[in-house]
């Protein structure tokens, strides 16, 4: 069998390191490779170093990716002819900021389709609460004291409204969200083969 270099190579680990020990190896290599540590002309070279770090370390503590590494691996070390070319560094940054962009809009995305509920409940207890204040101030005098917090509820029962209306139609929307999510997640998962076959040696 035909080894490759592999994530654990690069870390510095043998294969069957448990998490705490994947840790440790990377928080090591960051001394090293973070742009903190780094004169301001290595900075670009940093940069790159990190991210790939970054991406090894998140693929090796994440079980699920870790198998999905794993599995690649065994395949190239058994199938030597199938062996990938290494990518020019340009095409590996292009496929990482890829990967990035995706998974800021998947995080996104799912912040608006779990919180949605949230956000309908605190949108109408503001616009709830300032609506009640409003209606005391203009039908009683009880506000007479207090003209700024009856000036205030006006824009607090906006912001109530507009939060709740919103936050209606993303929960409406959810359907819509899970397919994207769904899609995105598929995206991502492709560009993760690309680059664990980008960075194998």
């Amino acid at each position: 069998m035909a080894r490759i270099k592999t994530f654990y190579d690069e870390l510095g680990v043998a294969r069957d390191a448990s998490v705490s020990e994947i840790k440790h190896a990377f928080k090591e290599i960051a001394k090293i490779y973070h742009p903190d540590k780094n004169p301001q002309e290595k900075q670009a070279w940093a940069h790159e170093q990190m991210s790939r770090f970054n991406f090894i370390f998140e693929t090796l503590t994440n079980s699920t990716t870790r198998k999905e590494y794993d599995a690649l691996v065994e395949k190239y070390e058994t199938m030597p002819l199938e062996a990938p070319v290494r990518r020019p560094s340009r095409e590996r940054n292009a496929i990482v900021r890829e990967y990035a962009a995706v998974s800021v809009e998947i995080m996104n995305l799912s912040g608006k389709y779990t919180n949605c509920r949230l956000r309908m409940a605190i949108g109408a207890s503001v616009g709830s609460i300032a609506a009640i204040i409003q209606l005391i101030g203009t039908y009683t005098t009880l506000m007479n004291p207090y003209p700024i917090v009856f000036a205030f509820s006006y824009f607090f029962t906006l912001i109530g409204l507009g939060m709740t209306v919103f936050a209606i139609i993303d929960y409406f929307g959810r359907s819509q969200f899970r397919r994207r999510i769904k899609e995105l997640e598929e995206r991502r998962a492709f560009l993760r083969q690309r680059m664990y076959e980008a960075y194998a040696g």
